[in-house]
């Protein structure tokens, strides 16, 4: 926990002893009254949390911004349905990078039951980007959006981008095609990057990725989990994004 995300930016608060924030003061960082440490506000300000009590039944604290909240990196992504206990670390890794939206699609090859869990229907989720959040040291939590298939998620998508689908098959590598952005010399104010579910895209949706200007690519010769693609695409564009 590089920094301890609040849920309301009153200058005065109380942490339960049931609260893990709690904990995570009290037991790994040792506070006590006086101890100061990075805090934020879900979605708000990032500024500094002072320890004015410690009992054994809550620690009061006051919070004072600032700064403003660290904006997220234009990197959106497009997931295939996976396993909830896939999603979860997944989620709470791409929080912890910065992206700025996360789609989720009942894709052809999905089990229908991914979506259908408590992880999304009891918005269970959140517990895992506030986690990411607290874990890369930001406030702002990505946006995450759920769709029946893949053409409402395209259909939804509006921001003109940089699309890429990543396929083990596809005739050019991610650096290729890299390669042909840099040369073009144009700029877009979002990048968008597509991993399909553990049994990858169907043809039907490789044609729909197609039709909305997506560049398939592979990153390499070795077929990766979902999960190990979504974060090597990510981290290549984030690369990218902060060489300019």
């Amino acid at each position: 926990m590089n920094l301890i995300l609040l849920d309301s930016a009153e200058t005065l608060g109380t942490l339960p002893r049931e609260d893990r924030r709690y904990t995570h003061i009290r037991t790994i960082l040792r506070g006590k009254a006086g101890s100061t440490f990075r805090a934020g506000v879900v979605n708000g300000p990032i500024g500094v949390l002072e320890v004015l009590e410690v009992t054994d039944r809550c620690i009061r604290y006051r919070f004072t911004s600032t700064q403003e909240p660290i904006p997220p990196y234009p990197i959106e992504v497009i997931l295939g349905a996976m396993r909830p206990i896939v999603a979860r670390r997944l989620l709470k890794d791409l929080t912890a990078i910065g992206v700025k939206g996360i789609h989720l699609v009942n894709a052809d090859l999905s089990e229908g039951s991914y979506l259908k869990s408590s992880l999304w229907e009891k918005n269970e989720y959140l517990v895992y980007l506030r986690e990411g959040a607290e874990q890369g040291g930001s406030t702002l939590l990505p946006t995450v959006r759920l769709y029946a298939n893949l053409k409402d998620c395209l259909s939804a998508l509006a921001v003109k981008s940089r699309n890429l689908v990543m396929h083990p098959e596809a005739p050019k590598s991610f650096w290729r095609v890299q390669w042909e952005w840099e040369a073009s010399r144009e700029r877009v104010p979002l990048f968008r990057v597509a991993i399909g579910p553990e049994r990858g895209w169907t043809e039907r949706e490789m044609d729909l990725f197609m039709a909305r200007d997506f560049t398939p690519c592979r990153l390499g010769s070795r077929v990766l989990r979902t999960e190990a693609a979504a974060l090597v695409a990510v981290g290549i564009l984030l690369a990218q994004w902060e060489a300019g």
